[in-house]
C-alpha cells in the first residue's frame, strides 16, 4: 500500500503528527503494534504543563534549571511559549480540563516547578487527551493499522522508500511505501522489565540504529520516585501536587515531595539503605480531593495492593519511568535521513537535558508531534514514491520463519526478566564502572544466547512468542547503547549518577553522548561538546544566577 506519510506510534506525539500531516493534505497511516489506546501517553496521569501568560518565563527557567546544564534554550523557550495554545487546541478537540468557574483550566504544582502550571483531568490526563486525539484522527480519515509491529525502514539508492511491518494476525511481513516517515514509537523503559512502569522496548530506536542513525544521551533514564513497592505500579505525581507527602515509618517527611525526580529518587533509596521504609502518605488529604482529583490512584492502590489511600500510607520504591535519550533530531524534528522525522519519547529533542520536569513530557509530545506532522507533510508534498527493495522483505521473512520453525533452547520470558534485573542492579539510579562493565558483559552473553530463541508454539496466528523474541532482540541492542553511553560519561548529572564520579564536570562533559552502529555487531560512542551558546542561552544563564 502507498501512504504519503506513515506515523509509527499512537501516543500523543504520533496522533498529533498524523493529524497535522492529514490537515496538510496528505494520505496518512498510523502504525501501532497493539491497540492505539495502549500507549504510554494513555497511562500518563498527572498533567501537562502550560503556564499562564504572565509566568511563561518561569516555565522556561525551571525547565532549563531542571536540565542540569544540557539544554537548548531556544527550543525550550518556543515549547513553553506555545504551551497555552496547545491547551486551547486540546480544548477545541473536546478535552475537558478541570477548570475554575470561569472556565480557566486549574493548574496544580509539580516537581521542579516554582509555580503551579500543570493542567490536568483528575489523575487520568494522558488517557483523556489520547482518546480525543484518536477520535479526531478517525474523523479525519487517517488509516490506523493496529497490531502491526514496525520492523525496519526500506531505502532505494540510499533514500527512504517505506517501512517493513509484521502483521501479527498471520505473522506475514509486509512493506508499505511512503514519502515521509514519522517515528513516534515511545522510549525504552522496558529494558528494565520488572522494575519499570512501562514496557516500551525501544523497537523504533533499534530500527534507527540498523538504518545508520545516531542515538543521543541514552544514559539518561529517569526513575519515577513513587511506584507501589514490589509492583512498579505508578503513583502519579498528581497526588504529591495535591499535598501527599513522602514519609518514613515514623511519619517523618524526610524530603520535599515536589523536588525534582532525580533528587527524590536518590533520597528515597539512600533513606532505605539506612534501614528505613518509605511511604507515600495521602491520609492528610480530604475524601473529596481523593475522590475527585485522584480516583485512578485510589483504584490502583486498592486493586493492586489492597490499600485504602485515605486511611493508610502506601509503601513505595523508585522504578524506571521515562527515557530522555533517543534519536538525534534537529529543531524541526528531522533526522539524519531525509524524509524521516522523530518526536516524543523516542527522540532526543533537547528540551529535557539530563532530567525531565514532571508535566513536560505530554507537552513535549504535543509540541513536537505537531511540528513533525507539518514538516513530514511538506516533505511528502515535494517528493515522489520510490521503489521498495523486496530483497529486504525476503530477508526479514526468512528471519521470521526461522524464529517460528526452529528448535527453542531458552525461555524468552526468563531472559527478558534477567535483562531487567541486571539493568536495574547496575544501570539503575546509582552506577559505577565495575557494575556497568558487568552489565555490558551480561548483555553480550544474552545476545549470544538469543539466537537460540524460537517459538515453542508454531502457529502463525497472533503468535505472542514471535513478537516477544523480536522485541527482546531490539531490547538487547538498546540496552547495550545505554550501558556504553553511561560508561562514557565520567560525571554525575541529572538522572545519571556515577558513584565513582559523583560531581558534575562541565569542563569535560557539558555535552551529549552520540552512539551508532559501526557494523552489525559493534557500536561506537563519541562525546559531542555542546555547540557554542548563543545570546539567548547566555541570557538564561544570567537568569539562573539571580
Amino acid at each position: 500500500m502507498l501512504y504519503d506519510v506513515i506515523v509509527v506510534g499512537s501516543g500523543i506525539s504520533g496522533l498529533f503528527a498524523a493529524l497535522y500531516a492529514k490537515r496538510n493534505g496528505q494520505n496518512v497511516a498510523i502504525v501501532t503494534k497493539g491497540q492505539p489506546l495502549r500507549s504510554n501517553s494513555a497511562v500518563a496521569s498527572g498533567g501537562i504543563n502550560a503556564a499562564h501568560l504572565e509566568s511563561i518565563q518561569s516555565h522556561i527557567q525551571d525547565t532549563i534549571k531542571g536540565s542540569d546544564g544540557l539544554y537548548d534554550a531556544q527550543t525550550i523557550a518556543q515549547m513553553c511559549q506555545e504551551a497555552p495554545s496547545i491547551i486551547e487546541e486540546l480544548i477545541q478537540l473536546g478535552v475537558v480540563f478541570d477548570s475554575d468557574p470561569q472556565g480557566e483550566p486549574i493548574r496544580r504544582p509539580f516537581g521542579g516547578g516554582s509555580v503551579a502550571r500543570t493542567c490536568y483531568i483528575g489523575d487520568h490526563t494522558g488517557s483523556a487527551i489520547t482518546q480525543k486525539l484518536l477520535a479526531a484522527c478517525k474523523e479525519e480519515g487517517i488509516h490506523i493499522l493496529s497490531n502491526h509491529f514496525f520492523m525496519n525502514m526500506t531505502f532505494f539508492k540510499g533514500a527512504l522508500s517505506g517501512v517493513t511491518l509484521l502483521r501479527r494476525s498471520d505473522s506475514e511481513v509486509l512493506a508499505l511505501a511512503c514519502k515521509a516517515l514519522v517515528l513516534a514509537g515511545g522510549g525504552y523503559g522496558g529494558i528494565y522489565r520488572g522494575f519499570t512502569t512501562n514496557d516500551a522496548n525501544g523497537d523504533v530506536l533499534a530500527a534507527a540504529l540498523k538504518a545508520g542513525m545516531t542515538l543521543v544521551n541514552m544514559e539518561f533514564v529517569q526513575f519515577h520516585p513513587t511506584t507501589i513497592k514490589h509492583k512498579a505500579i505508578l503513583l502519579s505525581e498528581a497526588g504529591r501536587g495535591e499535598g501527599a507527602r513522602i514519609v518514613d515509618e515514623t511519619g517523618n517527611a524526610f524530603v520535599d515531595a515536589l523536588a525534582t525526580r532525580d533528587v527524590l529518587t536518590r533520597a528515597i533509596l539512600t533513606h532505605e539503605a539506612q534501614g528505613h521504609n518509605v511511604f507515600l502518605d495521602y491520609t492528610t488529604l480530604s475524601q473529596e480531593t481523593i475522590q475527585t482529583k485522584l480516583p485512578q490512584t485510589y483504584k490502583s492502590a486498592f486493586g493492586s495492593a489492597g490499600i485504602d489511600i485515605s486511611k493508610e500510607p502506601v509503601p513505595i520504591e523508585p522504578a524506571a519511568h521515562y527515557t530522555i535519550g533517543g534519536i538525534l533530531t534537529k529543531a524541526d524534528t528531522s533526522t539524519q535521513i531525509p524524509g524521516v522525522f522523530a518526536c516524543g519519547e523516542c527522540a532526543s529533542s533537547g528540551v529535557h537535558g539530563a532530567n525531565r520536569l514532571g508535566g513536560n513530557s505530554l507537552l513535549e509530545a504535543a509540541f513536537f508531534g505537531r511540528k513533525a506532522g507539518m514538516h513530514a507533510a511538506r516533505k511528502a508534498n515535494r517528493h515522489s514514491f520510490l521503489p521498495i527493495d523486496y530483497d529486504l522483505i525476503e530477508k526479514e521473512t526468512r528471519t521470521v520463519e526461522l524464529i517460528i520453525k526452529g528448535e527453542n533452547l531458552y525461555n524468552v520470558a526468563a531472559m527478558r526478566k534477567n535483562l531487567g534485573n541486571i539493568m536495574f542492579k547496575h544501570v539503575g539510579v546509582f552506577r559505577e564502572e565495575k557494575g556497568l562493565l558487568d552489565a555490558l558483559e551480561y548483555i553480550h552473553y544474552l545476545m549470544q544466547k538469543s539466537y537460540g530463541l524460537h517459538c515453542l508454539h508454531k502457529e502463525r496466528d497472533n503468535n505472542v512468542e514471535l513478537l516477544s523474541i523480536l522485541e527482546f532482540h531490539n531490547a538487547l541492542q538498546v540496552a547495550e547503547s545505554v550501558v556504553m553511553s553511561a560508561l562514557a560519561r565520567h560525571e554525575s548529572r541529572g538522572v545519571h549518577y556515577r558513584s565513582d564520579y559523583p560531581q558534575k564536570d562541565d569542563r569535560n562533559y557539558n555535552g551529549a553522548t552520540h552512539i551508532w552502529l559501526l557494523n552489525q555487531t559493534h557500536m561506537k560512542v563519541r562525546f559531542e561538546r555542546m555547540r557554542s551558546k548563543n545570546l539567548l542561552d547566555a541570557l538564561y544563564k544570567l537568569f539562573l544566577k539571580d
